[in-house]
């Protein structure tokens, strides 16, 4: 079964429907990575970033969720099965993780789906505005996070 926005062209929809699925996985991702820090965490900066990690990892799984509607609203199936996620991003740290490394490796992760989403800005906005605008909010929060995450080590 699908759905389709009338309003919006097949093009347009498309080109959205290509970054929001883009973008899912690695929402998906960090989500779980955000988990394995969370149980994993340990050091000085324990409760924080036991703390912030459990906020990252609830916020990015309500991002995917929003930008898998969007994608299926304007008409297209997604794809967030564990294969395609697998492949997202980089492999998080095994076992017990020192806070600090927590931190950079988190930090890393965001800054590099913020810098994907952002890049996407421009075709969504031309494409589907809502959608940017869903994307916008997404990189309002990712980059909240990376602030907080920063912030632990000044």
């Amino acid at each position: 079964m699908t759905t389709t926005m009338r309003t919006v062209p097949v093009a347009d929809r498309l080109s959205a429907a290509s970054a929001l699925q883009a973008l899912l996985p690695e929402l998906v991702a960090l989500s779980l990575q955000a988990k394995q820090a969370h149980w994993n965490v340990t050091g000085p900066g324990f409760l924080p970033i036991h703390e912030l990690t459990d906020r990252i990892a609830a916020d990015a799984r309500a991002w995917a969720d929003r930008v898998a509607e969007r994608a299926v609203a304007v008409g297209f199936s997604v794809d967030g099965r564990p294969g395609t996620v697998s492949t997202a991003t980089g492999p998080f740290p095994a076992g017990w993780v020192r806070d600090h490394e927590v931190v950079s490796e988190l930090s890393k992760l965001i800054e590099g789906v913020a810098m994907r989403a952002r890049s996407s800005l421009a075709e969504l906005d031309r494409a589907d505005p809502v959608a940017a605008s869903l994307v916008l909010e997404v990189l309002e929060g990712l980059e909240k996070h990376h602030w907080m995450l920063e912030a632990q080590t000044l």
